[in-house]
């Protein structure tokens, strides 16, 4: 297990390195292919996302560390030590898990945050195309590997199955504590009583909630998976997920009455997207304006 701070020499100097070459590319994308300069830097944030994603180049955030879990491309029953291996980000304290704990003991407020954690970890870890096992979670949160399944036992029952190396058989779309916050949401539920049931944080629900929301209406608008998850700033893994859950309950009754929410919030971004891009582009073309002269 390796942590690195972000204020040090080498972290400093990788900083550096990586907005020299991104400049770079920007530069070539547009005087050598014709993008506009607001299609260089989606380009290039892509690529960056791909090549820059290592656990040498990769910039931690307080209460972030780097670790190495098994791909969730390898099978089930395959032996550990023939795994391949993936470089993952978690953040093992984020401040959000203590928000609206149950106003029980301190005992129970404890292992309320701890499952909170637990269920975020594994989605985090999963989303950067990973499984962490037991062992791992164990060893994160400072417990021992039984209440690791105890936990594990308890979201299932309100029916969230944690995309652990374990459970992989079992995962789905829908089974996430994201995608079982969003169901309930669909269902006719708002953002507290949602938080309530799954026993997350308001803030993460909703911010759970603004994400589907701006899914929904670009995929109303025809975006593939890999366009929305560039253009909302989500990973692949969630866009497919939320869209799925999209094409699910698109038909149903309840959604309708929903759609006013999804129009609003999505329009909203829609625009400030569209006002960003413009000014990129504004910016570009002044620039070279300045080159010429």
């Amino acid at each position: 297990m390796k942590n690195d701070t972000t204020n040090s020499y080498k972290a400093q100097q990788n900083r550096v390195q990586i907005k020299t070459i991104s400049q770079q590319m920007k530069q070539m994308a547009v005087h050598g292919t014709g993008l506009s300069p607001w299609e260089a830097e989606v380009l290039v944030e892509t690529i960056e996302e791909v090549y820059f994603s290592s656990l040498e180049q990769q910039e931690l955030q307080p209460g972030q560390m780097k670790y190495r879990c098994i791909s969730a491309d390898e099978g089930a029953g395959k032996p550990l030590k023939e795994c391949q291996m993936v470089a993952v980000t978690l953040t093992l304290h984020d401040d959000r898990d203590k928000e609206n704990l149950s106003i029980a003991s301190n005992g129970e407020r404890s292992i309320e945050l701890r499952r909170r954690r637990l269920a975020r970890i594994c989605e985090e870890a999963k989303e950067q195309g990973g499984f962490l096992s037991q062992e791992d979670l164990a060893e994160f949160l400072m417990c021992d590997v039984r209440t690791v399944r105890r936990d594990t036992k308890e979201l299932k029952k309100l029916g969230i199955i944690l995309p652990t190396r374990g459970q992989q058989k079992d995962i789905g779309p829908g089974v996430s504590h994201r995608a079982i916050a969003i169901r309930h949401w669909l269902e006719g539920k708002e953002p507290v009583a949602v938080a309530q049931q799954i026993k997350h944080s308001i803030a993460a629900v909703e911010n759970y909630l603004q994400k589907f929301k701006r899914v929904a209406f670009l995929r109303r608008k025809g975006f593939t998976e890999f366009e929305i998850a560039l253009t909302v700033g989500i990973s692949v893994y969630a866009s497919k997920t939320f869209c799925e859950l999209y094409e699910e309950y698109k038909g149903k009754a309840f959604f309708k009455q929903r759609l006013e929410e999804i129009n609003l919030v999505g329009g909203q971004y829609h625009q400030a997207q569209d006002e960003k891009k413009r000014t990129i582009q504004s910016t570009g073309s002044t620039r070279q304006e300045r080159r010429k002269l």
